[in-house]
């Protein structure tokens, strides 16, 4: 990483008054705290983000302390320990984890959700840690507090940096490639004019039918070279269109998202399973989920159930359907549906509404080894999110559901 990009992003120091030598004591401990408890964090960080992020689970040991979530958290803590000081080592990170999101296909839209809850954890500890302690005034903890910010926005820059730049070389590498197989034919056709136009040459080989069929050959080939090569679709990176995720994970982390708009109307959100894992443009079905659910939301009433479930992919549409339990219709504001109809045809997908359902219809490509029908499970959803079941921290610990998530999703 370059000096100028560390320099620019240097932190802003504090403009209130100076730190106490209790804010140095809390700091130096609590610094302390984070160093001994970064697997602990990181590990639930590894299951939590599968769904607040759509990151696919790590194969290799995720209490290893080579983790990279363990440098991160740690990262925070050595930022503590210097007193905010900035660190070409968290910038190093953050470049790292944003090259890491790129080329594993995520956007980056949920590569920095994913760093957003791993500071929501070391919050969390700290709240914990300091609370348990009784340490500390409220102005050492929003100083403290605007530390670990300071660390964080670094860190998000830094991985912004990191996933445009490994995008950058992505698409410097797509033109190399096709420089190099458009000067194939071009060249061939190049060579063919020049011995049809040398004079040097009898006239009955510079005329000669071959050389014409070559050169038409040639041009053809590079007509297919730039219809399929620089078409619309081609002119797009895959990370920033599509992501291969399960419908499932979007709908749980929407649900999170949602949790406080749910206990306050005392309303259940149910998300029904599916195992099936598809190429869609998860950022924008996310946004578009999340205004269904929300208008959802405002309209239930206090015991309500609202139930998501997924339906067969046909046609290379999956649907995601919302109804509510007692039966009547989840959105009944004509308003919002069309906008949630327009938000869908942005997608190129539809709103279909019925009675008591309305259906989410989106287009959607099988990730390769996937069956073309999903097994859509009612029995065992996932646990509700309402005023009256178990409410919970997103960040505490937690039980374990299908794919290791976490019952506070």
């Amino acid at each position: 990483m370059s000096t100028e990009f560390h320099a620019a992003s240097a932190q802003v120091p504090d403009r209130g008054a100076p730190a106490t030598p209790a804010f140095t004591v809390l700091r130096t401990r609590v610094a302390t705290m984070l160093r001994a408890q970064a697997p602990r964090i990181a590990d639930r960080w590894e299951t939590q983000s599968r769904t607040v992020a759509l990151r696919q689970p790590r194969t290799d040991d995720q209490h290893s302390q080579a983790s990279p979530a363990v440098a991160l958290v740690r990262s925070f803590a050595a930022a503590l320990a210097a007193d905010g000081a900035p660190s070409e080592d968290l910038v190093a990170l953050g470049v790292a984890f944003g090259l890491e999101a790129f080329e594993t296909g995520a956007s980056l839209h949920h590569a920095l959700k994913g760093l957003d809850l791993l500071l929501a954890m070391v919050l969390y500890a700290v709240e914990t840690d300091v609370g348990e302690e009784g340490e500390g005034g409220v102005a050492d903890g929003i100083r403290l507090s605007r530390r670990l910010q300071q660390t964080a926005s670094l860190l998000t820059l830094a991985a912004a940096k990191g996933y445009t730049e490994a995008m950058s070389d992505s698409m410097r590498d797509r033109f190399r490639h096709l420089r190099h197989d458009l000067r194939n034919p071009l060249g061939t056709i190049k060579s063919v004019l020049a011995m049809m136009d040398d004079e040097t040459m009898p006239a009955e080989e510079r005329t000669h039918p071959r050389f014409r069929a070559m050169a038409k050959r040639n041009a053809r080939t590079l007509g297919d070279l730039i219809a399929e090569r620089l078409s619309d679709t081609e002119a797009l990176v895959p990370a920033l269109m599509q992501q291969s995720v399960s419908l499932r994970a979007i709908a749980c982390g929407v649900r999170r998202d949602l949790r406080a708009h749910a206990e306050a109307r005392a309303v259940t959100v149910v998300v029904g399973n599916t195992r099936t894992h598809v190429l869609v443009d998860a950022v924008g079905l996310e946004l578009l989920f999340h205004e269904l659910l929300l208008a959802a939301l405002q309209e239930a009433v206090a015991g309500e159930e609202l139930h998501v479930e997924f339906g067969e992919i046909r046609d290379g549409r999956a649907t995601m359907s919302l109804r509510a339990v007692p039966a009547r219709h989840p959105v009944s504001d004509a308003g919002a549906l069309e906008r949630l109809g327009a938000l869908a045809r942005q997608l190129h997908g539809a709103l279909d509404v019925d009675a008591q359902t309305i259906d989410l219809r989106v287009p959607v490509r099988l990730v390769e080894g996937e069956q073309p029908s999903p097994l859509a499970d009612r029995r065992g959803a996932a646990g509700p999110t309402s005023g009256q079941g178990k409410t919970g921290h997103d960040v505490r610990g937690a039980g374990e559901r299908e794919h290791g998530q976490s019952s506070a999703l």
